[in-house]
């Protein structure tokens, strides 16, 4: 069994204790607030903040910035002063207990942070109407739950403005609960505190039972204030409080006394006159209702353990169990009822079924119950087990499952007002109890008798009991307040409180006098003389039954054995039962007071004489008639011989007639006994009678229990039917939301039965269908379509059969392309109903595969093309999985006979005896790639000598190697000895052609693949700068990627354009005086998100005085780039460390570090080789091996060095960059192009024969303001212009009929084009394609992919 937290003790203190509860985003909110708030407050104030358990915090230090107040990190048991101000921990749980605030080691639940939650439980507890909470800034819902429990005692609750709030979750989630009652800004909230706090010490409150009250005028006032404030809350609100204890009462209004800044009942009367809203506040504070799953574990455990295995014994499958949860608020009581039956019904063989009925007299809370939707923060009160049987993720709420929701009734009802239910196993009215005075709380305990069942089980809160009524209940477990209904047998039903005749004279509010101060009455003193010297009285009805007696009249009854009687002629002492059964018997025929003769009776051998009284009389509030039946007792004082004397004095007349009245007694009492037995065979008859009564009461009793049930029964239909309409209305809105969702639907949708009848319909569905409204009912299959589709009705018959999804890619014929989509209908109870058919348009990326295979089309003419060289791949085990023409020429085989092939068949026999084929493959899996000159063999057996390269292909989905192959021109026979002169003549001659060709194929190859990254560069800008993105950090981090990597792809593509230029020497260097410190610092900047991805540290120290070199701007970026881009690439864990400085030498010095894979020492030599990269494949990264290679052919142009350091594999590397500096200049103005302009109002004319570019760059454009035209050639751009001048024309160059360059010359022709800004996009990007663009009259030139930030800064250096 989980551990049981202590009791929190409640605190002396007198001061208010304000909690604050912040997460992510409340620093900046905390800080605000401590800034705002004086010194001196007479407040202490917890701050609970949701820190990492493993790192120090440094909050304690920013917030002591902020305030004057001292502040402590809790560690330890700490006593709490005002003027503190006190912070949680990392990894510990602060929690209050009395004036100390203790911490204990964190305990999450289920990975959830309750941290504030837990601290305003104990807060609430130990402080009461001194706590304070404060909900902040935070993401989740921690708070909301504690928070309630604050308001619940007495205290106050303030959130912050979500508006405000960086994170608003917390703060929305603790506003949605209603239990707050200020929502402020932090810079608000501590002038806030400080008038609470005034006004509380000013407010006057009557005084409450246990203490005395000053009789002043003031205070008969305040009573009479407190009267008309219940009356008015009864009037308005049809709830009635006069049961409430005073106290409770008391506490609740003065909550609201402290929230409106008001200090005395008489002004909150006035309040309430003038503002009828704060009816409704007064009534939500009197009715708070706040609980939590299994509030009180171990009082649940035992009721689980030890009680409902008993409800369960001995009970049939139809014999279902029924509970009634009073009082439930917002259902988690009831819920964990629920679970626990559920829980236990499961266990049992017979599946017994259960029923919870669940009232309240909170409207608002009954209805959130019935939602069943919690926040997460439940999870601290709920097991993990349990929350994934009868609870569902939504958001960040968890609803309750239908399975157990279908088991619970919630209804609104009065316990003090209404009836109950009845034949109840067990009643659960825990908390609810405590806030009744006596009477009413024993008023409702007799009720919850009556509507269990004899045996039947109440479960009452930790600080209610029922011993008040222990003649009706038996004890179970006294210390978790469980009993069990005695078999008692049951007098009248009981009358609900609030109807009870008793109680409808009571005052509004109880108002007592205090023991020791009642007045002298002398009306009570009358009373208490009567009743002591008063002669005895017996009061009888009409019957002559005894209904009641006073306190000495029980010497004149004599009860004789056998069954006990109530009838006061069988009851009285013999002497008087024939005077006094004359006396009733007169008293009430005539109706007036009648007395009978003096009787003498003996007692305690002395002799008395009694008189008795017969009076009738009638109430009428009892609506009967009575007789009081007096007895005056006189003792005979006279002496026997006076008596003997009287009698011999006596005269004989008076003796005659004393004897004949003797005789007429004994005849009388003859008749008497005769008429008893008279009476007997009455009685005999009687009893007959009596039994057929008795029949026939029972047959009543049998219609009364009849009607109970009926009365029951319409009950759980009331129930049932409000639980209906509830069920409707949301079945409407859930209608509501259905239809705004098909509205909404982008997606042709069609719903059919099993006949394919049409049953409803989206929109867009008619863009496939020709349906109109009145085709609901008819048949799909007689509807016309637009799609190339005879198989509707087969794959309708397939779905039903198979019950699987169907989909088909179906043209229409109009040229667009659909996705349809053929779903079974499936219903709750898991019967197929029909079918969805959905028709989803996905012509744009039926053309962007059309576009892709094209792409893939022209790379493979390209390959097919370049009949010079032979082009071929290989899978891992080396056999030929491509061939193109040049390999068909060069070696004689078709594509047909080289496929599937070993390599060794373009070997030599001596080759392939010595597996030089096998070496090539393994070095080239172990290098990446492998240089080969050697002699291969044609179809024909020929020899001939080939110069080429094998690399390898390690790319996802793509695995193997690829080789590019040259003749040397030379055909030799076999067995031609060495490799002489004139082969070496043929490779020089050959070479020159062989790097003009490379240089052809790079520049075809970098347009080709340029283009489609333009393509996707611009869809990702496009979808990064859409508004959903900002709200989806997972769309947000793909389109981050997505521009990383075609950046990343743009610059292989440059860097091998620059390494070949470089090596014919073709690559123009433009020299100017730049600070090497600002290219540091933005290649730097640039690469810092991707460090942050790889987990990685980039740390940048540099000189403070500028770093001048003379060098090109553009190389130097490639240099540092490729260093840096290197040193993340090779380093898993760790940092990357760079610096600048200047040596001794006045030379720039830059120094690039990681703590990554390493450099073996067999490979640092070569490091800066062509295709170079480690032969260890767990350190191998993708890349082509061409970048350092590039930055030392860069470096060497620049005059400077370069060198490579590593202390082995595993310890890193250091690369270092020598470059001379500019002495002659101290500062230079890096020019950025200007600050970047908006587009907003600017006219555009997009040109590109690629219509996908043109759609996706005119929206992305768009999406900054401008007015974008389009057109996809040069002759539409200058017949879609006519005349109209537009701001920027953005072309590319290499558009089939019209080219670029060829429409910008006419456009420059037209005297108003001249000013206009024209800027060409193109994948050539060589000087001389830069020198032809601008030639032909554009003003700038931008390689693709292009991207809007550097298209931006062109528009803004152009426009000046």
């Amino acid at each position: 069994m989980p551990k049981r937290r202590a009791q929190t003790i409640p605190s002396q203190a007198n001061y208010p204790i304000v909690g604050i509860g912040a997460s992510a985003g409340g620093l900046g909110a905390l800080l605000e607030f401590f800034e705002a708030l004086p010194a001196h407050t007479s407040m202490a104030f917890v701050v609970v903040v949701h820190l990492a358990p493993d790192h120090e915090s440094n909050l304690a230090s920013l917030l002591q910035k902020a305030t004057d107040m001292p502040v402590a990190e809790v560690t330890s048991a700490t006593p709490i002063q005002p003027d503190h101000v006190y912070l949680i921990a990392p990894s510990l749980e602060l929690t209050m207990v009395d004036d100390f605030l203790r911490v204990a080691p964190n305990r999450p639940q289920d990975g959830r942070r309750a941290a504030i939650d837990l601290f305003f439980r104990t807060l609430a507890e130990a402080h009461r109407e001194r706590a304070i909470g404060i909900v902040m800034s935070g993401a989740g819902s921690d708070g909301s739950v504690g928070l309630s429990r604050v308001k619940e005692m007495g205290g106050i609750t303030l959130a912050q403005d979500p508006s405000e709030a960086e994170y608003d979750s917390m703060p929305r989630s603790a506003i949605a609960t209603g239990m707050v009652d200020f929502v402020l800004t932090a810079a608000e909230m501590p002038q806030r505190l400080m008038d609470l706090w005034s006004t509380a010490r000013e407010i006057h409150l009557p005084v409450v039972e246990s203490e005395e009250r000053a009789e002043d005028l003031s205070d008969e006032t305040a009573e009479r204030a407190l009267r008309e404030i219940m009356i008015i809350l009864r009037t308005r609100t049809a709830h009635d409080f006069r049961h409430y204890k005073r106290a409770t009462v008391l506490r609740r209004i003065e909550r609201r006394l402290q929230v409106n800044g008001i200090v005395d009942l008489p002004a909150y009367r006035d309040h309430l006159h003038l503002h009828p809203e704060e009816t409704q506040a007064l009534l939500q504070d009197m009715l708070i209702s706040v609980t939590n799953f299994f509030r009180d574990k171990e009082a649940f455990d035992v009721l689980e353990r030890e009680v409902l295995p008993q409800l369960f014994e001995g009970r049939g499958e139809q014999d279902r169990i029924r509970v009634w949860s009073v009082g439930c608020a917002t259902g988690e009581e009831a819920y964990s009822l629920a679970m626990l039956l559920q829980e236990r019904s499961l266990k049992s063989s017979e599946g017994i079924s259960f029923q919870v009925f669940a009232t309240d007299i909170d409207e608002r809370a009954i209805s959130f119950a019935r939602a069943g939707l919690y926040p997460d923060s439940i999870l601290a009160d709920v097991t993990p087990a349990r929350v994934r049987q009868f609870f569902s993720k939504d958001a960040a709420h968890y609803r309750v499952k239908k399975e157990l929701r279908e088991h619970m009734l919630f209804a609104h009802h009065n316990v003090l007002s209404d009836p109950p239910f009845s034949r109840l196993d067990l009643i659960c009215c825990r908390n609810l109890l405590i806030y009744l005075d006596r009477e009413a709380q024993m008023e409702i305990l007799r009720m919850f008798h009556f509507a269990l069942r004899p045996g039947g089980v109440l479960f009452l809160g930790s600080s209610e009991s029922a011993d008040s009524v222990s003649s009706m209940f038996s004890v179970v477990d006294k210390r978790n307040r469980i009993y069990r209904a005695n078999m008692a047998v049951r007098g009248d039903a009981p009358m609900p409180v609030a109807i009870s005749g008793t109680m409808s004279t009571r005052p509004v509010v109880a108002t007592v006098q205090p023991p020791g101060r009642r007045r002298f009455s002398f009306g009570d003193l009358h009373q208490r003389l009567v009743e002591q010297y008063a002669p005895p009285s017996v009061l009888v009805s009409r019957d002559s039954e005894i209904v009641h007696l006073s306190d000495r009249a029980g010497r004149f009854l004599q009860y004789s054995g056998g069954e006990p009687s109530h009838n006061i002629v069988a009851v009285v002492r013999p002497e008087l039962r024939l005077e006094l059964r004359t006396a009733i018997y007169q008293a009430l025929h005539t109706n007036r007071s009648v007395e009978a003769r003096r009787v003498r009776i003996e007692r305690d051998g002395r002799s008395y004489f009694v008189n008795m009284t017969a009076r009738p009389v009638h109430d009428a509030e009892a609506n009967a008639d009575f007789v009081l039946v007096l007895f005056d007792e006189v003792e005979d004082s006279m002496g026997g011989a006076e008596t003997s004397s009287a009698d011999a004095q006596k005269d004989p007349i008076i003796t005659q007639l004393e004897r004949e009245l003797q005789r007429t007694k004994e005849q009388l009492q003859s008749t008497i006994e005769q008429s008893e037995t008279s009476t007997e065979e009455l009685k005999a008859s009687n009893e007959e009678l009596q039994a057929i009564n008795e029949e026939l009461r029972s047959a009543t009793e049998e219609l009364e229990t009849s009607k109970e049930e009926l009365q029951s029964i319409n009950e759980e239909l009331t129930t049932v039917n409000a639980e209906l309409k509830s069920k409707v209305e949301e079945t409407g809105k859930i209608n509501d939301d259905l239809q705004n969702l098909i509205a909404a639907n982008d997606i042709g949708t069609i719903f059919v039965d099993r006949n394919i009848c049409i049953k409803r319909y989206t929109p867009r569905a008619t863009d496939v269908f020709s349906i109109i409204p009145s085709d609901i009912g008819r048949s799909l299959l007689d509807i016309t379509h637009r799609l190339e589709y005879d198989k509707l009705a087969d794959d309708a018959a397939e779905a039903f059969d198979s019950l699987r999804l169907i989909e088909r890619e179906l043209k229409s014929n109009d040229g667009r392309w659909y996705l349809a989509r053929f779903v079974p209908y499936r219903t709750t109870e898991d019967r197929i109903d029909g079918a969805v058919l959905s028709f989803i348009d996905i012509t744009g990326r039926r053309q962007a595969e059309d576009r892709l295979r094209e792409g893939e089309r022209r790379m493979r003419i390209v390959a097919d093309g370049t009949k010079d060289y032979a082009i071929i791949t290989f899978d891992d085990d080396g056999i030929i999985t491509s061939w193109n023409a040049g390999a068909e020429r060069i070696f004689g085989y078709a594509e047909a006979e080289a496929i599937g092939q070993s390599a060794d068949i373009l070997s030599t026999e001596e080759d392939r005896a010595n597996n030089v084929a096998q070496r090539e493959f393994a070095e080239a899996r172990l290098h990446g790639r492998t240089n080969e000159e050697r002699w291969h063999t044609r179809k024909d057996g020929t020899r001939f000598f080939a110069s080429g390269v094998l690399s390898r292909l390690d790319e996802p989905g793509v695995s193997g190697f690829a080789k590019i192959a040259r003749d040397l021109g030379e055909s030799v026979e076999a067995g031609t000895a060495g490799r002489g002169v004139q082969v070496q003549t043929t490779r020089e001659t050959s070479e020159r052609d062989a790097q003009r060709r490379r240089d052809e194929f790079l520049a075809v190859v970098s347009h080709e693949l340029k283009h489609p990254l333009n393509l996707i560069s611009a869809s990702a800008e496009l979808i990064a700068r859409a508004p959903e993105t900002r709200q989806s950090l997972n769309i947000s981090r793909a389109t981050d990627t997505i521009r990383r990597t075609v950046i990343g792809q743009a610059q292989i593509i440059d860097d091998l354009l620059d390494i070949s230029r470089v090596r014919t020497g073709k690559l123009s260097v433009v020299r100017t005086a730049v600070d090497m410190r600002e290219i540091v610092q933005r290649v730097s900047n640039a690469v810092q998100d991707d460090a942050k991805h790889r987990g990685l540290a980039l740390n940048v120290s540099m000189t403070e005085t500028p770093v001048i070199i003379h060098a090109d701007l553009t190389r130097i970026e490639q240099i540092v780039w490729n260093l840096i881009s290197n040193a993340l690439k090779f380093t898993s864990h760790g940092s990357v460390n760079v610096s600048l400085k200047v040596n001794e030498h006045a030379e720039a010095v830059l120094r690039v570090s990681d703590t990554g894979s390493g450099i073996e020492p067999a490979l640092l030599p070569h490091i800066f080789d062509m295709f170079q990269q480690s032969r260890d494949p767990t350190t191998r990264r993708a890349g082509l091996g061409i970048g350092l290679a590039l930055v030392k052919d860069l470096v060497n142009l620049h005059g400077g060095a370069v060198r490579a350091e590593s202390e082995g594999v595993g310890k890193g590397a250091t690369f270092t960059v020598t470059l001379p500096t500019h002495g002659s200049l101290a500062h230079v103005n890096a020019d950025s192009g200007g600050a970047l302009q908006s587009l907003q109002g600017m006219q555009i004319l997009m040109v590109d024969d690629d219509a996908a570019t043109v759609e996706t760059f005119k929206l992305l454009l768009e999406s900054e303001g401008a007015v974008v035209r389009t057109a996809t050639s040069g002759e539409e751009a200058l017949t879609l212009l006519d005349g109209q001048v537009p701001d920027v024309v953005l072309s590319d160059i290499g558009m089939p009929g019209m080219s670029g360059l060829e429409f910008v010359g006419k456009l420059r022709q037209e005297p108003s084009m001249k000013s206009v800004i024209c800027i060409a996009l193109s994948g050539f990007g060589e000087e001389d394609d830069v020198s032809q663009a601008e030639n032909a009259g554009f003003d700038a030139h931008m390689k693709k992919p292009v991207l809007l930030e550097d298209l931006l800064t062109v528009f803004s250096r152009l426009r000046k």
